[in-house]
């Protein structure tokens, strides 16, 4: 009854095992045909691995430097796809393990078959051990020689990068070395740039200077046209003023002549007409007037022969436009201004009655700013003595000509209607204003000063300048008149010598002993602000 169920219960086993015995003898060690089947599946994936692995040595051939390296993602695919294929297997060997420990031994040959299964399972264990170590060798021996062939790609890449970044530093070389030249060519070629317009401009410069000195010349030669023609003029009005004074001269001759006793003269002098004397104190006036105006148009006319005949110099070689730095500016202005202080003594000395070579002042300038003077320091001394010696007699004899001159201005002055001498000073309202004025108040005022010649030294109006102050603060010789005028009038004043600029003058244009003129308007007055 045992024996019965033993066989029931293994029949499914016994005919498996059956079938196994069938297909494959026995006794030759055979397994059953699924274990067969899965070393025969086992040693054909191995020989396709070898294959492939022999096939990728094979294929693996240089090209430009580039390697055909196989397909990892595959390789691993397949590697996952044979692993899962042995834990399969394995996973069937240790089932049938359970099965025949399960299964109790009730027969020798069930036992020797058992055995027999056992030692193909451990052959089969073997063989798949040994493939799988198989397996991992080529694995280690695939990811080897993808290493190598990694490594020989990184060194061929590594090495060509370092061709080219040497290349490329000879091309930055190069490229700084011509941009260096470049640079040096750009430099040379603005510095001649620069040197061209600067010569260019000098050159405009110099042809700008020498249109202007012509454009001074000419007007300079038109006035000294003007003043010849002038001077000219002046003559023949003093040949006709002589004419005329001579022929008075004569008839006072003749008057003087006539009369026999006191009497007579007496009896003649009251016969003259009365406005004889009047008429040649006049003429002698007008001839006065004339000759000081022919002695200004000389010595301006010698001005102008003074300023052709020298001719302007620029030592310096700069114009004023250039002179742009503080300390350029600063010489130049030191220069002019004593440049102009010596015209100054020059039109003062001519004057004077001394007339100077200007051309030769300026080279005793030169001279003595270059150290090579023509003449000793004794030389010098008696010339400047000699010189001062001259004008001292020479203002002396002007002054007391313009003293002589002046005190006739004023006596043909006074006898004018509505003058009043007050304080030293001749004063006749020209027009009285309106509007009474205060000492307190600010009167502003515009004042014309001239000489008896009737000439101008300065006119405030035609400037565009007026003085403003409180009536009491100008000088007693005008705030006497003034104080006579009411707000917008006039006053014409002839101011003596001692109440003017006394015996000195004010070269060059007031002479010593000259006698003033003064036309004072009062433009308007207003109270002054309260404090």
């Amino acid at each position: 009854m045992n024996r019965a169920a033993t066989l029931n219960l293994n029949a499914p086993l016994l005919m498996l095992v059956a079938a196994l015995a069938l297909s494959t003898p026995f006794f030759a060690g055979a397994a059953p045909a699924f274990l067969d089947y899965a070393q025969q599946q086992t040693q054909a994936h191995e020989k396709s691995d070898a294959a492939t692995a022999k096939q990728t040595s094979g294929d693996r051939q240089p090209a430009d430097n580039k390697k055909k390296t196989p397909n990892t993602a595959q390789l691993q695919k397949r590697i996952v796809s044979q692993q899962a294929t042995i834990e399969q297997k394995n996973k069937t060997i240790q089932q049938l393990k359970k099965q025949l420990a399960n299964t109790p031994a009730t027969e020798t040959s069930i036992a020797n078959e058992h055995a027999a299964l056992n030692n193909k399972i451990k052959e089969l264990q073997i063989a798949l051990t040994a493939a799988t170590a198989k397996n991992e060798a080529l694995i280690k021996k695939e990811g080897a020689v993808q290493n190598t062939t990694l490594q020989q790609s990184q060194a061929a890449a590594l090495k060509q990068i370092q061709q080219l970044t040497s290349q490329l530093q000879q091309a930055a070389a190069e490229n700084k070395r011509l941009s260096a030249s470049l640079t040096a060519l750009n430099t040379d070629k603005q510095t001649l740039a620069n040197r061209l317009a600067a010569a260019e401009k000098a050159q405009q410069t110099a042809l700008d200077q020498v249109k202007t000195l012509n454009a001074d010349k000419q007007p300079l030669v038109n006035r000294l046209a003007a003043a010849e023609k002038e001077k000219q003029t002046a003559l023949d009005q003093i040949k006709a003023l002589n004419a005329d004074k001579q022929s008075l001269a004569n008839r006072l001759a003749a008057a003087e002549k006539a009369p026999s006793s006191r009497a007579d003269a007496a009896v003649a002098a009251k016969d003259e007409p009365p406005e004889m004397a009047a008429i040649v104190a006049a003429y002698r006036l007008q001839a006065d007037k004339d000759n000081a105006q022919l002695r200004m148009k000389e010595d301006e006319i010698q001005l102008l022969r003074t300023q052709l005949t020298v001719p302007p110099r620029n030592t310096t070689g700069k114009t004023a436009a250039k002179l742009s730095a503080p300390g350029e500016q600063q010489a130049y202005a030191i220069g002019a201004s004593m440049g102009t202080e010596a015209l100054n003594v020059l039109t003062t000395r001519r004057t004077q009655g001394v007339n100077v070579d200007a051309g030769l002042v300026l080279q005793g300038i030169e001279d003595a700013f270059s150290g090579q003077l023509r003449l000793g320091e004794q030389e010098r001394n008696k010339a400047l003595f000699d010189i001062s010696q001259q004008v001292f007699q020479n203002l002396n004899k002007i002054e007391q000509k313009n003293i002589s001159a002046g005190q006739k201005y004023q006596q043909a002055f006074a006898r004018k209607k509505g003058v009043v001498f007050k304080e030293g000073v001749y004063s006749r309202i020209d027009y009285p204003g309106k509007g009474k004025i205060s000492g307190n108040d600010l009167v502003t005022v515009v004042i014309k000063e001239m000489l008896t010649d009737g000439t101008v030294i300065n006119d405030m109006e035609t400037k565009d300048q007026a003085l403003t102050q409180k009536l009491d603060a100008y000088p007693p010789v005008f705030r006497g008149p003034l104080k006579r005028l009411q707000n917008h009038g006039t006053v014409t004043l002839v101011v003596p010598p001692d109440k003017a600029y006394g015996s000195k003058g004010l070269p060059p244009k007031i002479p010593p002993g000259a006698t003033m003129v003064y036309s004072v308007r009062i433009v308007d007055s207003q109270p002054a602000p309260a404090k």
